[in-house]
């Protein structure tokens, strides 16, 4: 069993979730990508979560950043986490 671990990286626009733009074998690589990809036009924010190939339930969150820094894990995020969240997003930007 493979005990390779890679981090992904995506990023969060106004109108759309985002899928993994890139998968990096090291840590900081992709932490410097997504920080530099969170200042970019119509991101709202971008991400770093680890995984183990190929074996499931190892996907981790590393850190995320908005406008070029990194934020606290805790803090609420911009944007919706799944397409389906949508609505109940709406609801609470309504109310």
């Amino acid at each position: 069993m493979s005990t390779e671990r890679v981090y992904a990286v995506h990023a969060t626009r106004p109108d759309d979730v985002g899928a993994i733009e890139v998968i990096f074998s090291d840590e900081r690589s992709a932490r410097s990508y997504a920080r530099s990809r969170s200042d970019d036009f119509r991101v709202l924010s971008a991400s770093v979560t680890s995984y183990v190939l190929g074996q499931l339930g190892t996907r981790h969150p590393v850190a995320w950043f908005k406008n070029g820094d990194e934020q606290h894990p805790r803090d609420a995020r911009p944007g919706t986490f799944y397409p389906t969240d949508r609505a109940a997003a709406d609801v609470e930007r309504s109310g």
